[in-house]
């Protein structure tokens, strides 16, 4: 148990991190004239966690990484219950939807501001986002040494 929470803090602590480091550069591309066309916004994990849920709210594409969050929650429940077959693959699971749903927003533009005068479109990944992702990523691959490591259970001979 006590092997268990070390491994699960090590998992929790990259996403707290994550949380408060800029994860990704937008573009700000003007719709009216009124807007710089060479700002660029950074924004936080908290941030894009807030806006994933309100992007899904306006069925937004890119929000579909959002859904990475809730995963790697359930991946954490599962490894804390000793599934570690279930664990690895949610964890795989929250690291593969939250690379593609949020790397889609190079393809999909966001919406700004309330008033339509400028939209978002993704620059790059920072730091923060790789860091996001890596603690799902690291607690799916403690889940496969766990299951690699853990004993066979000999099947039972019948006697007949």
């Amino acid at each position: 148990m006590k092997n268990r929470i070390i491994f699960l803090g090590l998992s929790l602590l990259p996403y707290g991190i994550a949380l408060a480091l800029p994860c990704l550069l937008f573009n700000v591309v003007p719709i009216a004239p009124t807007v710089n066309p060479t700002h660029v916004y950074a924004m936080k994990g908290a941030e894009l966690t807030i806006f994933g849920i309100i992007g899904l709210l306006f069925l937004q594409i890119p929000a579909i990484g959002w859904f990475a969050n809730p995963i790697y929650g359930l991946c954490c429940i599962l490894f804390m219950r000793q599934q570690y077959k279930f664990s690895a693959i949610a964890g795989l699971a929250s690291v593969i939807i939250g690379f593609g749903g949020t790397l889609s927003a190079f393809w999909f533009t966001l919406p700004a501001d309330s008033g339509g005068i400028a939209k978002l479109t993704l620059n790059q990944p920072l730091f923060g986002f790789w860091v996001w992702l890596a603690a799902p990523g690291l607690l799916a691959l403690i889940s496969v040494f766990r299951l690699v490591k853990m004993p066979q259970h000999p099947k039972k001979l019948t006697e007949t």
